[in-house]
């Protein structure tokens, strides 16, 4: 285990927008303001300039918020 991956706690798969959009059950606008809002942290590769990811458990607490 390197360094970088001690550092991380593992939080499970990573979620494209289209994937977290169904879990979800909103649209890519909705997903958007999510993460512009700093509700729903996201993260784009290094090298990457377009796509955004998020992690299954940010979503899941996420949604738990909103429920709540």
């Amino acid at each position: 285990m390197t360094d970088e991956q001690a550092s991380f706690p593992d939080r499970g798969r990573k979620l494209n927008w289209r994937q977290a959009c169904a879990l979800i059950g909103c649209g890519k606008t909705q997903f958007y303001a999510l993460v512009k809002s700093g509700k729903l942290p996201a993260y784009r590769p290094e090298g990457c300039k377009r796509g955004l990811w998020v992690y299954e458990a940010d979503v899941t607490a996420c949604i738990r918020r909103v429920e709540k």
